[in-house]
Protein backbone atom coordinates (compact mmCIF):
# COMPACT_ATOMS: atom_id res chain seq x y z
CA UNK A 1 0.00 0.00 0.00
CA UNK A 2 2.19 3.31 -0.33
CA UNK A 3 1.62 5.41 2.65
CA UNK A 4 -0.11 3.19 4.19
CA UNK A 5 2.38 0.50 3.71
CA UNK A 6 5.19 3.05 5.51
CA UNK A 7 3.39 2.95 8.64
CA UNK A 8 2.74 -0.59 10.35
CA UNK A 9 0.57 -3.34 9.22
CA UNK A 10 -3.28 -4.65 8.92
CA UNK A 11 -4.40 -8.01 10.30
CA UNK A 12 -1.22 -10.01 10.27
CA UNK A 13 1.58 -11.10 12.48
CA UNK A 14 2.93 -7.96 14.21
CA UNK A 15 1.29 -6.13 11.44
CA UNK A 16 -2.45 -6.20 10.59
CA UNK A 17 -2.05 -5.32 6.53
CA UNK A 18 1.59 -4.70 5.60
CA UNK A 19 1.97 -1.01 6.29
CA UNK A 20 5.81 -0.78 6.53
CA UNK A 21 7.42 -3.23 8.92
CA UNK A 22 11.30 -2.57 7.97
CA UNK A 23 12.71 0.53 7.92
CA UNK A 24 15.80 0.51 6.81
CA UNK A 25 19.58 1.48 7.74
CA UNK A 26 22.97 1.76 5.57
CA UNK A 27 25.48 -0.02 7.67
CA UNK A 28 28.47 1.72 6.08
CA UNK A 29 31.11 2.79 8.50
CA UNK A 30 32.86 5.01 6.05
CA UNK A 31 31.25 8.01 8.48
CA UNK A 32 34.66 10.24 8.63
CA UNK A 33 32.57 13.11 7.17
CA UNK A 34 28.85 12.59 7.51
CA UNK A 35 26.60 14.83 9.66
CA UNK A 36 24.34 14.08 12.34
CA UNK A 37 21.01 14.63 10.00
CA UNK A 38 22.01 12.58 6.37
CA UNK A 39 18.86 13.22 4.19
CA UNK A 40 14.80 13.47 4.60
CA UNK A 41 12.45 11.67 1.80
CA UNK A 42 8.98 13.30 1.65
CA UNK A 43 7.00 12.33 -1.13
CA UNK A 44 3.33 12.24 -1.98
CA UNK A 45 2.76 9.05 -3.20
CA UNK A 46 0.04 7.41 -5.13
CA UNK A 47 -1.64 4.46 -3.43
CA UNK A 48 -2.50 1.44 -5.39
CA UNK A 49 -3.11 -2.22 -3.80
CA UNK A 50 -6.15 -4.45 -4.52
CA UNK A 51 -6.90 -4.82 -1.29
CA UNK A 52 -7.79 -0.79 -0.16
CA UNK A 53 -8.04 0.38 -3.78
CA UNK A 54 -6.23 3.89 -5.26
CA UNK A 55 -5.93 6.78 -3.49
CA UNK A 56 -2.93 9.11 -2.15
CA UNK A 57 -0.35 8.98 0.42
CA UNK A 58 2.44 11.34 2.25
CA UNK A 59 5.56 10.22 3.60
CA UNK A 60 8.46 11.83 5.82
CA UNK A 61 11.36 9.87 6.10
CA UNK A 62 14.58 11.54 7.75
CA UNK A 63 17.78 9.33 7.99
CA UNK A 64 20.75 10.70 10.69
CA UNK A 65 23.20 9.42 12.76
CA UNK A 66 23.05 8.98 17.06
CA UNK A 67 27.07 8.50 17.30
CA UNK A 68 29.97 8.61 15.09
CA UNK A 69 30.18 4.42 14.48
CA UNK A 70 26.43 3.75 14.12
CA UNK A 71 24.66 3.11 10.99
CA UNK A 72 21.70 5.28 9.86
CA UNK A 73 18.74 5.36 11.64
CA UNK A 74 15.38 6.86 10.42
CA UNK A 75 11.88 7.76 11.46
CA UNK A 76 9.04 7.33 8.71
CA UNK A 77 6.19 9.13 9.52
CA UNK A 78 2.90 8.68 7.04
CA UNK A 79 -0.79 8.75 6.51
CA UNK A 80 -2.75 8.21 3.81
CA UNK A 81 -6.57 7.81 2.06
CA UNK A 82 -7.87 5.18 -0.79
CA UNK A 83 -10.80 4.73 -2.50
CA UNK A 84 -12.62 2.69 -0.70
CA UNK A 85 -12.47 4.75 2.35
CA UNK A 86 -9.97 3.19 4.29
CA UNK A 87 -7.21 5.30 5.89
CA UNK A 88 -3.94 4.78 8.43
CA UNK A 89 -1.57 7.23 10.19
CA UNK A 90 1.33 5.89 11.78
CA UNK A 91 4.99 6.19 12.46
CA UNK A 92 7.94 3.63 12.40
CA UNK A 93 10.98 4.03 14.27
CA UNK A 94 14.30 2.44 13.29
CA UNK A 95 17.25 3.39 16.04
CA UNK A 96 21.53 1.99 15.82
CA UNK A 97 23.09 2.51 18.45
CA UNK A 98 26.56 2.03 19.70
CA UNK A 99 27.79 1.07 16.49
CA UNK A 100 24.94 -1.33 15.76
CA UNK A 101 25.41 -3.33 19.04
CA UNK A 102 21.78 -2.44 19.99
CA UNK A 103 18.59 -2.33 17.89
CA UNK A 104 15.54 -0.21 19.13
CA UNK A 105 12.64 -0.38 16.72
CA UNK A 106 8.93 0.24 17.26
CA UNK A 107 5.72 0.91 15.03
CA UNK A 108 2.83 3.18 16.07
CA UNK A 109 -0.25 2.79 13.92
CA UNK A 110 -4.01 3.61 13.37
CA UNK A 111 -5.56 2.47 10.61
CA UNK A 112 -9.39 2.29 9.19
CA UNK A 113 -9.17 -0.36 6.59
CA UNK A 114 -12.61 -1.20 4.17
CA UNK A 115 -11.88 -4.59 2.41
CA UNK A 116 -12.84 -8.05 1.20
CA UNK A 117 -13.34 -10.87 3.80
CA UNK A 118 -13.00 -14.38 1.43
CA UNK A 119 -12.81 -16.98 4.33
CA UNK A 120 -10.02 -19.32 5.62
CA UNK A 121 -8.35 -22.29 3.36
CA UNK A 122 -6.90 -21.88 -0.12
CA UNK A 123 -10.63 -23.49 -1.18
CA UNK A 124 -12.09 -20.13 0.29
CA UNK A 125 -9.56 -17.83 -1.68
CA UNK A 126 -10.57 -19.84 -5.28
CA UNK A 127 -14.01 -19.84 -4.56
CA UNK A 128 -13.75 -15.94 -4.94
CA UNK A 129 -17.09 -15.42 -2.57
CA UNK A 130 -16.41 -12.25 0.03
CA UNK A 131 -18.18 -10.31 2.38
CA UNK A 132 -17.52 -6.38 2.87
CA UNK A 133 -16.05 -5.79 6.26
CA UNK A 134 -14.83 -2.53 7.65
CA UNK A 135 -11.48 -2.60 10.50
CA UNK A 136 -10.72 -0.04 12.90
CA UNK A 137 -7.25 -1.19 15.27
CA UNK A 138 -4.36 0.31 16.68
CA UNK A 139 -0.93 -1.40 16.86
CA UNK A 140 1.84 -1.39 19.19
CA UNK A 141 5.07 -3.25 18.48
CA UNK A 142 8.29 -2.01 19.98
CA UNK A 143 11.00 -4.55 19.53
CA UNK A 144 14.82 -4.54 21.31
CA UNK A 145 17.72 -6.29 19.95
CA UNK A 146 21.30 -7.10 21.13
CA UNK A 147 24.03 -8.23 19.03
CA UNK A 148 25.48 -11.43 20.34
CA UNK A 149 28.39 -11.58 17.59
CA UNK A 150 29.45 -10.82 14.43
CA UNK A 151 26.25 -9.81 12.33
CA UNK A 152 23.92 -11.99 14.51
CA UNK A 153 21.35 -10.07 17.01
CA UNK A 154 18.77 -11.42 19.52
CA UNK A 155 16.09 -9.59 21.47
CA UNK A 156 12.28 -9.41 22.68
CA UNK A 157 9.49 -7.99 20.73
CA UNK A 158 6.11 -7.07 22.57
CA UNK A 159 2.69 -7.01 20.00
CA UNK A 160 -0.14 -4.98 21.19
CA UNK A 161 -3.15 -4.80 18.85
CA UNK A 162 -6.90 -3.79 19.35
CA UNK A 163 -9.23 -4.74 16.86
CA UNK A 164 -12.29 -3.63 15.83
CA UNK A 165 -14.79 -5.08 13.09
CA UNK A 166 -18.14 -4.58 11.65
CA UNK A 167 -19.83 -6.14 8.64
CA UNK A 168 -23.01 -5.81 6.73
CA UNK A 169 -24.93 -8.55 7.70
CA UNK A 170 -27.61 -8.34 4.87
CA UNK A 171 -25.75 -9.82 2.14
CA UNK A 172 -23.60 -12.57 3.29
CA UNK A 173 -22.60 -15.92 1.15
CA UNK A 174 -23.77 -19.24 3.15
CA UNK A 175 -19.96 -20.06 3.46
CA UNK A 176 -18.76 -17.36 5.19
CA UNK A 177 -21.65 -16.81 7.87
CA UNK A 178 -19.46 -18.87 10.49
CA UNK A 179 -16.58 -17.49 9.35
CA UNK A 180 -17.36 -14.09 9.52
CA UNK A 181 -19.52 -13.87 12.66
CA UNK A 182 -16.35 -14.92 14.23
CA UNK A 183 -14.06 -11.83 12.78
CA UNK A 184 -17.03 -9.42 14.33
CA UNK A 185 -16.71 -7.89 17.45
CA UNK A 186 -13.51 -5.83 19.21
CA UNK A 187 -10.58 -8.57 19.80
CA UNK A 188 -7.39 -7.36 22.24
CA UNK A 189 -3.82 -9.59 20.94
CA UNK A 190 -1.30 -9.02 23.20
CA UNK A 191 1.87 -10.94 23.95
CA UNK A 192 5.56 -11.04 23.67
CA UNK A 193 7.93 -12.96 21.81
CA UNK A 194 11.72 -13.76 20.49
CA UNK A 195 13.42 -12.06 17.81
CA UNK A 196 16.79 -13.58 16.48
CA UNK A 197 18.35 -11.78 13.17
CA UNK A 198 21.42 -12.83 11.00
CA UNK A 199 22.29 -9.76 9.00
CA UNK A 200 25.16 -9.24 6.58
CA UNK A 201 23.73 -6.91 3.93
CA UNK A 202 25.52 -3.85 2.82
CA UNK A 203 22.46 -1.52 3.05
CA UNK A 204 19.13 -2.77 4.50
CA UNK A 205 17.23 -0.06 2.13
CA UNK A 206 18.68 -1.76 -0.50
CA UNK A 207 20.80 -4.08 -1.00
CA UNK A 208 23.14 -5.28 -2.80
CA UNK A 209 25.21 -8.27 -1.52
CA UNK A 210 24.77 -10.32 1.93
CA UNK A 211 22.23 -12.44 3.37
CA UNK A 212 19.48 -11.37 6.04
CA UNK A 213 17.67 -14.64 8.25
CA UNK A 214 14.95 -13.27 10.12
CA UNK A 215 12.72 -15.08 12.66
CA UNK A 216 9.92 -13.63 15.23
CA UNK A 217 7.55 -15.55 17.29
CA UNK A 218 4.23 -14.23 19.19
CA UNK A 219 3.45 -15.40 22.08
CA UNK A 220 -0.56 -13.82 23.12
CA UNK A 221 -1.84 -14.80 26.29
CA UNK A 222 -4.44 -14.02 28.88
CA UNK A 223 -1.72 -12.87 31.19
CA UNK A 224 -0.77 -10.54 28.96
CA UNK A 225 -4.10 -8.56 28.50
CA UNK A 226 -5.12 -10.58 25.54
CA UNK A 227 -8.88 -11.91 24.97
CA UNK A 228 -7.33 -15.77 23.66
CA UNK A 229 -3.85 -17.54 23.59
CA UNK A 230 -2.72 -18.70 20.77
CA UNK A 231 1.15 -18.34 18.91
CA UNK A 232 2.65 -17.06 15.57
CA UNK A 233 5.67 -17.29 13.78
CA UNK A 234 7.33 -16.05 10.94
CA UNK A 235 10.84 -16.96 9.44
CA UNK A 236 12.26 -15.17 6.53
CA UNK A 237 15.73 -15.84 4.79
CA UNK A 238 17.01 -13.29 1.77
CA UNK A 239 20.40 -13.61 -0.04
CA UNK A 240 21.44 -10.81 -2.41
CA UNK A 241 24.55 -10.90 -5.23
CA UNK A 242 25.66 -8.93 -8.15
CA UNK A 243 24.78 -9.96 -11.24
CA UNK A 244 25.93 -8.42 -14.03
CA UNK A 245 24.93 -4.91 -14.32
CA UNK A 246 22.08 -5.58 -11.45
CA UNK A 247 21.24 -7.14 -8.35
CA UNK A 248 19.73 -10.67 -7.81
CA UNK A 249 17.55 -10.85 -4.61
CA UNK A 250 16.23 -14.47 -3.55
CA UNK A 251 13.42 -14.75 -0.47
CA UNK A 252 12.31 -17.69 1.22
CA UNK A 253 9.58 -17.34 3.68
CA UNK A 254 7.40 -19.55 6.33
CA UNK A 255 4.36 -18.95 8.64
CA UNK A 256 2.58 -20.77 10.90
CA UNK A 257 -0.18 -20.33 13.50
CA UNK A 258 -1.36 -22.11 15.81
CA UNK A 259 -5.53 -23.67 16.03
CA UNK A 260 -6.95 -20.65 18.69
CA UNK A 261 -5.32 -18.23 16.17
CA UNK A 262 -7.59 -15.53 15.50
CA UNK A 263 -8.61 -15.34 11.79
CA UNK A 264 -6.82 -11.77 11.19
CA UNK A 265 -3.87 -13.31 12.42
CA UNK A 266 -3.24 -16.24 10.39
CA UNK A 267 -0.88 -16.10 7.80
CA UNK A 268 -1.78 -13.65 4.94
CA UNK A 269 -0.81 -14.57 1.45
CA UNK A 270 0.31 -11.32 -0.30
CA UNK A 271 1.19 -9.37 2.87
CA UNK A 272 4.54 -7.46 3.44
CA UNK A 273 7.20 -8.87 0.67
CA UNK A 274 4.99 -12.54 0.32
CA UNK A 275 4.41 -12.39 -2.64
CA UNK A 276 2.63 -9.30 -4.93
CA UNK A 277 0.04 -10.06 -7.05
CA UNK A 278 -2.45 -11.25 -4.31
CA UNK A 279 -5.47 -9.15 -2.56
CA UNK A 280 -4.15 -9.38 0.67
CA UNK A 281 -6.23 -11.83 3.23
CA UNK A 282 -7.77 -13.73 -0.07
CA UNK A 283 -6.38 -16.69 0.74
CA UNK A 284 -5.62 -17.55 4.49
CA UNK A 285 -4.54 -20.29 6.79
CA UNK A 286 -2.29 -21.68 9.58
CA UNK A 287 0.66 -22.47 6.97
CA UNK A 288 1.98 -20.64 4.42
CA UNK A 289 5.32 -21.15 2.48
CA UNK A 290 6.60 -18.61 -0.17
CA UNK A 291 9.84 -18.10 -2.35
CA UNK A 292 10.28 -15.79 -4.71
CA UNK A 293 13.59 -13.85 -7.23
CA UNK A 294 13.79 -10.32 -8.04
CA UNK A 295 16.72 -8.69 -10.62
CA UNK A 296 17.15 -5.31 -10.31
CA UNK A 297 18.99 -3.26 -13.25
CA UNK A 298 20.03 0.30 -13.83
CA UNK A 299 18.25 2.11 -17.01
CA UNK A 300 19.60 5.65 -17.13
CA UNK A 301 20.27 8.40 -14.47
CA UNK A 302 17.93 7.64 -11.55
CA UNK A 303 15.77 4.99 -12.85
CA UNK A 304 15.90 1.46 -12.02
CA UNK A 305 14.18 -1.55 -13.25
CA UNK A 306 13.03 -5.02 -11.70
CA UNK A 307 11.49 -8.29 -13.01
CA UNK A 308 10.31 -11.16 -10.43
CA UNK A 309 8.52 -14.62 -9.76
CA UNK A 310 7.40 -16.65 -7.22
CA UNK A 311 5.28 -19.33 -6.14
CA UNK A 312 3.95 -20.71 -2.96
CA UNK A 313 0.98 -22.46 -0.92
CA UNK A 314 -1.30 -22.20 2.27
CA UNK A 315 -2.49 -25.07 4.18
CA UNK A 316 -3.99 -25.79 7.59
CA UNK A 317 -0.76 -27.47 8.07
CA UNK A 318 2.68 -27.83 6.70
CA UNK A 319 1.84 -31.69 6.44
CA UNK A 320 -0.88 -30.54 3.93
CA UNK A 321 0.89 -28.33 1.70
CA UNK A 322 1.38 -30.41 -1.34
CA UNK A 323 -2.57 -31.13 -1.32
CA UNK A 324 -2.98 -27.07 -1.93
CA UNK A 325 -2.81 -25.31 -5.02
CA UNK A 326 0.13 -23.71 -5.96
CA UNK A 327 -0.09 -19.54 -6.46
CA UNK A 328 1.96 -18.42 -8.68
CA UNK A 329 3.36 -14.65 -9.16
CA UNK A 330 5.22 -12.91 -12.28
CA UNK A 331 5.59 -9.22 -12.55
CA UNK A 332 7.49 -5.94 -13.53
CA UNK A 333 8.23 -2.92 -11.79
CA UNK A 334 9.99 0.52 -11.97
CA UNK A 335 12.59 2.38 -9.56
CA UNK A 336 13.15 6.11 -9.43
CA UNK A 337 15.92 6.58 -6.54
CA UNK A 338 14.24 9.53 -4.30
CA UNK A 339 17.24 9.39 -2.39
CA UNK A 340 20.93 8.88 -3.21
CA UNK A 341 22.52 9.52 0.32
CA UNK A 342 20.19 6.71 2.05
CA UNK A 343 19.33 4.28 -1.58
CA UNK A 344 15.68 4.75 -1.02
CA UNK A 345 13.90 3.63 -4.01
CA UNK A 346 10.08 4.48 -5.04
CA UNK A 347 8.60 1.63 -6.11
CA UNK A 348 5.81 0.90 -8.87
CA UNK A 349 4.72 -2.52 -9.85
CA UNK A 350 2.38 -4.68 -12.34
CA UNK A 351 1.91 -8.63 -10.35
CA UNK A 352 -0.10 -11.39 -11.96
CA UNK A 353 -1.14 -14.03 -9.32
CA UNK A 354 -3.49 -16.86 -9.61
CA UNK A 355 -6.91 -14.67 -10.28
CA UNK A 356 -5.74 -11.44 -11.42
CA UNK A 357 -3.16 -8.50 -12.36
CA UNK A 358 -2.50 -5.95 -9.61
CA UNK A 359 -0.36 -2.82 -9.50
CA UNK A 360 1.71 -1.17 -6.25
CA UNK A 361 3.29 1.95 -5.82
CA UNK A 362 5.62 2.27 -2.55
CA UNK A 363 8.75 2.88 -0.77
CA UNK A 364 11.79 1.25 -0.42
CA UNK A 365 12.34 -2.41 -2.11
CA UNK A 366 9.39 -5.62 -2.14
CA UNK A 367 12.19 -7.15 0.33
Amino acid sequence: MAAACCIAAAAHAADPVPLAREIGVDPSKNLTQSHVLEDVVIAPIPISNPTVGTGLGVVVMPFYHLGPESPLSNTAIAAGYTSSGSWAVGAAQSTRLRGDRLRIDGTLAYFDLHYRFFGKGAEAGSAGQSVPIEQKATAFVPELLFQIGGRAFLGVRYRGIRIETSLDDADVPPSLVQPAGDLKGTIMSSGIGPVAVFDTRDNEMNPASGWLADFRANFAEHSFGSDSSYRTFTLGVNHYRRLGPGVLALRAFGCGASERTPLFDLCLYGAGSDLRGYEIGRYRDRTMLAAQAEYRFPLRGRFGAVAFAGTGKIAPSFGEMDKAPTLPSVGLGLRYLASPRARVNVAFDIARGRDETTAYIYVKEAF
